[in-house]
């Protein structure tokens, strides 16, 4: 008796991609929150603790330095974005060498890694920023954004500059490791450049322009911009926002085309 021949279609590469990242997500999930009791809530307690802090520390200012909201709201408003890039921006950094171990998987690619930790990032980035604003509106505050699209919009071209920054880093700190540790020191005086906690405005007019060649100066400003009512951030542009992230985008793509076998290489 001969056995029925089983027609099975192979699978298409953006099938398989699909496939390896939700399971590399799933992976992140457990080794990043399932290990300690803690693991889902410090992921909204980390940005409460430093709004929180911040807004103790500003909270005596008038609210005409904040574009006429409280502290909280600006703050908020300024560092969410800035924390989902300062987090997918370090994620991307490691990822190759956080899943070294699974490379001997044929199907499992440095890109597949990058996808599935920004996935991540940006649901947990969703969920915080919700919940954030939820709270904010449970003690009075008025969170809710004047402009939704310019917000989400603003956010997508974050989005896409972080993803890509990301992988230039991981690019650079895999083949030469002296520069990973001045990749990681970056952060912190990138918070106080980029006008995180204070308008742009409050930069003198002398020094804005120096502030300007720094794209996430207009990513935080423009997102502010959406989210507070009357709030005007001059020689902020969409067009130089625009222009960077793509040609970021571009660069980061031939960089890991051009190095994505090294990456892996022991």
């Amino acid at each position: 008796m001969h056995k029925p021949i089983l027609n099975q279609t192979p699978r298409t590469p953006l099938q398989v991609l699909r496939d390896v990242t939700f399971g590399l997500l799933i992976r992140e999930l457990k080794t990043r929150f399932g290990s300690y009791r803690l693991g889902y809530a410090w992921a909204l307690l980390d940005p409460l603790l430093m709004i929180g802090a911040f807004s103790l520390i500003f909270g005596m200012r008038s609210q005409s330095g904040f574009g006429g909201v409280s502290a909280q709201v600006f703050i908020t408003a300024g560092y969410l974005p800035f924390m989902f890039f300062n987090k997918v921006v370090s994620q991307l950094k490691s990822a190759v060498s956080a899943n070294m171990g699974l490379f001997c998987y044929r199907q499992v690619t440095p890109f597949a890694t990058f996808v599935a930790r920004f996935m991540l990032e940006v649901m947990v980035g969703m969920m915080v920023g919700i919940i954030l604003v939820l709270g904010l509106l449970w003690f009075g505050f008025d969170a809710i954004p004047a402009d939704p699209l310019q917000v989400i919009l603003g956010y997508l071209l974050l989005m896409v500059f972080s993803f890509s920054l990301g992988i230039v880093f991981c690019v650079i700190g895999k083949l030469f490791q002296e520069a990973d540790k001045f990749l990681g020191l970056l952060m912190m005086p990138l918070m106080f450049i980029s006008c995180v906690m204070y308008p742009l405005t409050a930069v003198p007019v002398q020094y804005q322009h120096w502030f300007l060649w720094n794209p996430l100066v207009h990513a935080l400003e423009l997102i502010r911009s959406g989210w507070i009512a009357g709030y005007s951030s001059p020689g902020v542009s969409w067009a130089y926002l625009s222009g960077v992230t793509l040609l970021l985008l571009t660069f980061a793509m031939s960089c890991y085309r051009l190095s994505h076998r090294r990456l892996i290489a022991s």
